[in-house]
């Protein structure tokens, strides 16, 4: 069998795969200059970045600066305390929940040493609640 010798085409050969000199990309030049375009972000990502965001709150005589999300974890505690039910009800819901995205690693629900005593209390105001609004 007699073999075919094998054709190497010229540098400035033209054809598939190889444009014309002034037609190739420049070195450095992108064939796609602006990119894939961003995605709209969701809802999720615009809270989250959000929520990372820092403030400076008042705490005492000094001024603390703080993520928002603990700010306002601050605020619904605070409320609570106060005897805010539904911030209450908010503590207990989220703390009910298993962690997610930060904590992964654990699917035990966030516990306090006092939860009962607190539910206990919070049940009371409830029973205190509804029968004052009966009246």
């Amino acid at each position: 069998m007699t073999e075919k010798p094998i054709k190497v085409p010229p540098k400035d050969a033209v054809g598939y795969g190889r444009p014309p000199k002034q037609h190739q990309f420049k070195p450095g030049q992108s064939g796609n200059p602006k990119g894939r375009p961003k995605s709209t972000p969701t809802i999720q990502q615009i809270m989250a970045k959000e929520a990372t965001k820092h403030v400076k709150i008042k705490q005492g005589e000094n001024i603390v600066t703080v993520s928002k999300m603990e700010a306002l974890a601050r605020r619904v505690f605070s409320k609570a305390l106060e005897g805010d039910l539904s911030a209450a009800r908010v503590i207990f819901q989220l703390a009910a929940e298993p962690e997610t995205a930060e904590g992964a690693g654990s699917k035990e629900p966030f516990t306090l040493p006092g939860d009962d005593a607190i539910k206990r209390m919070l049940k009371r105001f409830d029973h205190l609640n509804t029968a004052s609004g009966s009246k």
